[in-house]
């Protein structure tokens, strides 16, 4: 079989034409995960946008504005989208050094306390030695100490903390404190990257469109919860802040039974805190929503040609907006199958 285009044309208009100021939502299940999903984003707005939307016929003109990206994951890291990225031809470090893309670790070292970097640069007395935490990084055997390439010694760019198991163009987050005072940190932390993004560059004649994407913040409300101030209420309105510096928004949740369904149902047993919050996160954010993408396993069990399903509706905040500016599109249901090379087809029933 024929390797798929790294963009399905069932696909393309859903994910490269964003209505502005908009927010997609994209649910998945433990059994069909939305990382393919998500890297098509990446590529309908990192690769030749305008060429992309000549291809597949979407808003043909010649005031296409180029597009970058800044992606806030939460449950993986830089090393699992570069690497996955690569498959589809987009080169992330390439594209970092650019400045057209941006990638935020919110897991590595969130709950990390960002003072044990700087500690070794405490003054230190005779006969004393601060307790070791981590291994210690050993240079590479040879005259010349190893050095951190030029990429990664941009400040802002990589921490600095050597318990750090990555190493890439990104920035790391850390969650210091409770409640908002410590989402208001990250939102801080996530829209300076944004602004320093967007700002135009020598050879770009206006400020470009800024996608953002937000993988699981579900695990942060997860991690955290309302024995900590944060809860859906807060997490809704931490999502709005960042919304507000980027063109278009699209956010993965995480929508398995147990956490949407346990929380509305009448049982015996009550919905767990857990369950409570995480349906209220959700499904608000599919009624602030213009698009909401589901992903679900085939309901006669698992195909060796069908990956799963993937349905695209509108969301509670489709018609609220002009028209025209929302996009050309219709509802639809259709079947996915994930190649082990990186590429999918998307296709109709009985196709």
């Amino acid at each position: 079989m024929p390797s798929q285009p790294p963009l399905p044309p069932l696909l393309a208009p859903y994910v490269s034409s964003l209505p502005q100021s908009s927010l997609t939502v994209l649910s998945s299940v433990l059994g069909a995960t939305g990382n393919w999903l998500i890297l098509r984003f990446l590529y309908a707005a990192l690769n030749a946008p305008s060429n992309s939307e000549t291809e597949f016929g979407l808003n043909q003109s010649d005031g296409v504005k180029d597009k970058k990206v800044v992606f806030v994951s939460f449950l993986r890291g830089w090393e699992f989208w570069r690497s996955e990225a690569k498959r589809l031809g987009l080169d992330l470090a390439r594209l970092t050094d650019k400045r057209q893309f941006a990638f935020i670790d919110g897991l590595s070292e969130l709950f990390d306390n960002p003072t044990t970097a700087a500690a070794p640069s405490q003054p230190s007395f005779p006969g004393t030695a601060p307790p070791r935490t981590v291994l210690p990084v050993r240079s590479p055997p040879g005259p010349v100490p190893g050095r951190t390439p030029h990429l990664l010694s941009r400040p802002g760019n990589v921490s600095t903390n050597p318990a750090s198991k990555e190493i890439g163009p990104v920035k790391r987050l850390h969650l210091s404190g409770n409640g908002t005072a410590a989402l208001d940190a990250l939102e801080r932390d996530i829209a300076t990257v944004m602004k320093q993004l967007k700002t135009p560059t020598p050879g770009e004649a206006e400020e470009p469109e800024l996608v953002l994407i937000i993988d699981q913040p579900d695990l942060l409300l997860a991690a955290t919860g309302p024995s900590k101030g944060i809860g859906a209420t807060e997490m809704g309105e931490w999502v709005m802040g960042l919304q507000q510096n980027a063109y278009a928004t699209i956010m993965t949740l995480s929508a398995d039974s147990p956490l949407i369904h346990n929380a509305s149902a009448i049982a015996h047993q009550p919905a767990t805190p857990l369950e409570t919050e995480h349906a209220a996160f959700a499904i608000g954010s599919a009624h602030r929503a213009q698009m909401v993408m589901q992903l679900r396993s085939l309901e006669t069990g698992a195909a060796r040609d069908v990956s799963g399903v993937l349905r695209v509706g509108k969301g509670g905040a489709w018609g609220q907006k002009d028209a025209g500016t929302e996009g050309n599109w219709e509802e639809k249901e259709v079947l996915y199958f994930v190649q082990r090379d990186g590429g999918v087809r998307v296709f109709g029933r009985g196709e």
